[in-house]
């Protein structure tokens, strides 16, 4: 599922996958500044959902708030 929007110069793509658990999909994004294909800022949040729809929907949410400088959470960056 391709949900990737750019947002005040940042790419926003939802990287939500089903736990191996399947109790749920995961809140995770990668955050790219626009126009760039390195320097990614993956971010996650223990939060699971119950259909990929809403996930992505929560993910997209999430890395608008990280853009706005709203949420500081903690991230790994891609390599």
């Amino acid at each position: 599922m391709n949900s990737t929007i750019e947002y005040n110069g940042y790419m926003i793509e939802p990287t939500t996958r089903l736990k191996d658990d399947q109790h749920g999909w995961t809140l995770e994004v990668r955050i790219t500044r626009a126009g760039r294909r390195t320097g990614a800022r993956r971010c996650r949040a223990p939060n699971t959902y119950a259909t990929e729809a809403v996930a992505v929907q929560r993910c997209l949410e999430f890395g608008r708030r990280i853009v706005d400088g709203k949420l500081q959470p903690k991230s790994d960056r891609a390599r």
